[in-house]
């Protein structure tokens, strides 16, 4: 079995209307909480480093993404970053999920666990699957050719 490689149109506009649109919908969703006064500022004191992070991380998967599609060299590159990048932070976020189950789950019924693993394979899997075919196609001889 073969790893299909992606078109690199599909890889650039996949990743940047996705990055586009956590983008928004986190900014979004900040300023909403923020304005309704449901975002303590204890939050912003304690979390704020983690959420520039990610705001940073997605802003790289956005502009490598419009890179690629422009056929800049450094774009492949940044882009594979972000792809490894974000299949660190799904695995973190799997195990976190995964962690709170057990946590929280201590004598109830398995449907905590059917649950915790269904959204796990419903959603990481695939995030996970599509990065990995990503960074097959990215680290491809054609492609690596391309942008020489």
């Amino acid at each position: 079995m073969t790893i299909p490689i992606l078109p690199l149109a599909f890889i650039g506009w996949g990743f940047a209307t996705v990055s586009f649109a956590a983008l928004a919908a986190g900014v979004v969703l900040l300023l909403l909480l923020h304005r309704s006064g449901k975002l303590p500022p204890e939050y912003l004191q304690t979390r704020l480093a983690n959420e520039v992070a990610l705001l940073i991380v997605w802003v790289i998967g956005l502009v490598s993404s419009a890179a690629l599609l422009y056929g800049v060299s450094w774009g492949r590159t940044w882009l594979e970053y972000f792809c490894w990048v974000l299949i660190i932070l799904t695995i973190l976020s799997c195990a976190s999920r995964l962690a709170a189950t057990y946590r929280n789950a201590q004598g109830l019924a398995g449907s905590a666990w059917i649950m915790a693993f269904s959204a796990v394979l419903l959603v990481a899997l695939p995030i996970v699957a599509v990065c990995g075919v990503s960074i097959y196609t990215l680290r491809s001889d054609e492609v690596v050719a391309r942008f020489r």
